[in-house]
């Protein structure tokens, strides 16, 4: 497996059972993995973004910061939704990211659900 989230249904239970942290560029939800094993993720950028030129150099930005901030911790589930008008800075989002994945990993016992 490669660390991503593909089926529609993963992408549900992330959304419904997950907490969300906002940034101005993300929206970074993260969920207990109900099979554990390595971290996986799933990326959200829709047409609202830009067209596909502009979705694809963001999705690869995204996936350069994840694999920048050492991925993403085992047991955890995570959909990131890129926000319309986001400026990714690669260096800047993997420290965010690393910033809500130890956050998420310390609180992991009690994740609220979004939404609540």
């Amino acid at each position: 497996m490669d660390g991503r989230l593909r089926s529609p249904g993963d992408f549900r239970r992330v959304f419904r059972e997950g907490k969300a942290v906002s940034t101005p560029d993300v929206i970074i939800h993260t969920s207990k993995s109900p099979v554990g094993g390595p971290g996986r993720y799933g990326l959200v950028v829709s047409r609202k973004v830009g067209g596909a030129v502009v979705r694809n150099r963001l999705r690869r930005q995204v996936r350069a910061a994840i694999a920048l901030a050492g991925g993403i911790p085992s047991g955890l589930d995570t959909v990131i939704v890129v926000k319309p008008g986001a400026s990714v800075r690669v260096a800047e989002l993997s420290q965010r990211i690393w910033q809500i994945m130890e956050d998420g990993t310390r609180n992991e016992a009690s994740v609220p659900e979004a939404g609540r």
